[in-house]
This record gives structure tokens, C-alpha cells and sequence, in this order.
């Protein structure tokens, strides 16, 4: 079985709690990744909403640092995305929350220089860049010129998290293909899960620029009106599948960034929901699409 997963926080707990990427408490680890035939991880350093700036320049470097010493240390285990190496599991690095670079196209450039492949451009709040999902108001000035140079240094951008306004406002200045890379489809009941889900008009426009879409595990994104666990990621699955979403949509679990359901809760876990989605009647064609290949034809057309 090959996986292909969009986003995890992990990185940024490990660094955190001093812990080893190798084995810890955590929902994700290489030691249990290992099992799988394949597995693909974009490791993101999250920057809280309160760092802005040098601070959170700063909070970047320690945790990217923290991230390639992992890598060094078991590298007969993990290496980088497109690396030659012939490890089970391959690392890409990003960044949730564009204000890693410190306010300045300087600071992108020094992202794009250690290693960073993928970007987040707001958490929840506004940043230098945008606004996010719990905020009001679209993109600066600024943040029209970071999407530029971020695209012709070639990094992802990941429209996770963007308001409705700052969502609209990147589709006029973009010209890549892009992601949303832990975002579900907006049939969730509560209030967390309308902010941060996406519209059919936006799934639209994401699938019309040849983006791919996570589909986020947290339970505030997936779960509501009786549905639970499985039965709430079965529900988006067809709902997406409706959309005509078959080859854009692929896992972004969010593990250790957030509340996971006991079906999900455990990146060995993922064993068990293929073959229950297997047995629901969804064919082997498409699970390996969205647990591997659709990710995978994106970010090798792509980087």
C-alpha cells in the first residue's frame, strides 16, 4: 500500500517536545511508516498566528533545523522528495502560515534556499500576505508580490486556511496549478467547518487550475449532523466524487495539528480505512488514486 499525505504538523511537535520523528507518541512516525510500501509526507512548520516577523523567521529555522537532522539521523529510512535514495518514506518540507519569511520577498527567498517546497500562505488569522479563515479582509500588497516570486521559484501554494475574500483575490493573481492541501468540501454543520471547508464554487476553481485537495481527518471539518469517524470521510468522498473530483482529491490528514477521530487517529490506521472503503464498495482503482497517485502525478508534473 502507497501513501501520499498533504499535510502534518509533526515535525513542529517533535521539535517541540524534543522527540524523535523515528518513534514517539504521536500519529505519525517513521517507525510505523516504514510498513507502508511507499509513503510520501509533507512535514509542515506551522508559525502560530502570534508570530510575526524575525520571531517567526526564527521559529522557522529551529524547526527546519530540527527537521533535517531527523532526516540525517535515519536515513536509511527517510529522504527528500525527488532524492535518488531508495528509502520507504520521502520528506517534503513546508511551511503553514506564510509569515515564516518574515514579512520580506528576502525571507521567501531564504524558505526557497533551505529546502521549502510548499506554502500555506495564512493560518487563521491575517498575515503579512492575507487574511485567514477566521478573519476578515483579502490580500496586501505585499502578499501579491510573495505568490509571484513564490511561483517562480517553482514552491506550491496551498490555499488551506485563506478566507473566502483572500481565496478569490489569489485566483486573480496566480497563474500555477495549486493545492488545498487539508481542506474538506463545505457540507459540514458548525461553524469551524464553514470557515475552513470549501465551496463547490471553490472546489470548481481549484479542479479548473489542476489542483489537488486533502481531505482533512480533523473531526471539526468532517463530522456533524450524525455522521462520525468513517462514515463522515465516506460522505465526503461521495460528495467530492459528485463534483467530478475523482482525479483532485487525496489525503492532507492533518495528524498531531488537530482532533482526530479513533478511526483515523494513528498513521497505521490508514490499513484499515482503505480496506473498509474497499469493502463500501469503492474500487482499488480509485483509493490508490486518492491515497497516492493523484498526489503524486501533481507534485511530479509540479516541482
Amino acid at each position: 500500500m502507497k501513501v501520499f499525505d498533504l499535510h502534518c504538523d509533526t515535525i513542529t511537535e517533535c521539535c517541540k517536545n524534543c522527540v524523535s520523528l523515528y518513534d514517539n507518541y504521536m500519529h505519525l512516525s517513521l517507525k510505523r511508516m516504514e510498513k507502508f510500501q511507499k509513503y510520501i509526507q509533507i512535514f509542515a512548520v506551522w508559525i502560530r498566528d502570534e508570530m510575526r516577523g524575525e520571531v517567526a523567521r526564527q521559529y522557522f529555522d529551529k524547526v527546519a533545523d530540527y527537521f533535517y537532522k531527523q532526516i540525517e539521523e535515519n536515513k536509511n529510512v527517510i529522504s527528500a522528495f525527488g532524492d535518488k535514495s531508495e528509502t520507504k518514506v520521502k520528506a517534503i518540507l513546508s511551511v503553514e502560515g506564510g509569515s515564516a519569511c518574515g514579512g520580506t520577498l528576502d525571507g521567501l527567498t531564504h524558505l526557497y534556499n533551505r529546502g521549502v517546497k510548499l506554502v500555506t500562505l495564512t493560518w487563521n488569522s491575517p498575515n503579512e500576505i492575507a487574511s485567514g479563515a477566521f478573519s476578515e479582509g483579502g490580500f496586501t500588497s505585499f502578499g501579491k508580490d510573495f505568490v509571484k516570486l513564490a511561483e517562480e521559484y517553482g514552491i506550491i501554494l496551498d490555499v488551506s486556511h485563506l478566507n473566502r475574500e483572500s481565496f478569490y483575490d489569489f485566483i486573480k493573481i496566480s497563474n500555477k496549478p495549486f493545492i488545498a492541501s487539508h481542506s474538506n468540501a463545505d457540507i459540514v454543520e458548525n461553524s469551524k467547518g464553514r470557515k475552513r471547508n470549501l465551496t463547490d464554487e471553490q472546489i470548481r476553481l481549484v479542479k479548473e487550475h489542476n489542483g489537488i485537495i486533502g481531505l482533512n481527518f480533523c473531526r471539526n471539518f468532517l463530522e456533524s449532523d450524525g455522521f462520525f469517524g468513517i462514515d463522515s470521510f465516506v460522505r465526503q468522498i461521495d460528495y467530492f466524487l459528485s463534483l467530478g473530483c475523482e482525479n483532485n482529491i487525496a489525503l492532507g490528514s492533518d495528524y498531531d495539528g488537530c482532533s482526530i477521530h479513533s478511526d483515523f487517529a494513528g498513521v497505521e490506521k490508514l490499513f484499515s480505512v482503505y480496506n473498509i472503503l474497499a469493502e463500501k464498495g469503492y474500487s482499488r482503482e480509485l483509493l490508490d488514486k486518492i491515497f497516492y497517485e493523484n498526489a503524486h502525478r501533481f507534485f511530479s508534473e509540479n516541482l
